[in-house]
């Protein structure tokens, strides 16, 4: 298996950040709106779980890295 690995900085990880909880949203939507037993919905689930457990490394790495405020879905903090 192939692997990159990316030096961001505090800015580009908000941006992947938010992504990330932007794609999780669609994906909640499809199953919202497929239902879980249909085809879209069980590949949007599929994919929610992938990308819950990029999420869970990704934040367990960057906790170390950047403030929590990196962490915020909003601009309150920024």
């Amino acid at each position: 298996m192939r692997e990159l690995e990316l030096k961001i900085n505090r800015s580009t990880f908000i941006l992947l950040w938010r992504s990330l909880h932007a794609r999780e949203n669609e994906l909640l939507n499809i199953v919202e709106e497929f239902g879980e037993e249909s085809d879209e919905g069980c590949d949007a689930l599929n994919d929610i779980i992938a990308l819950r457990l990029y999420k869970d490394g990704l934040q367990e790495k960057a906790k170390d890295v950047f403030d929590e405020n990196a962490f915020l879905l909003t601009d309150e903090y920024l």
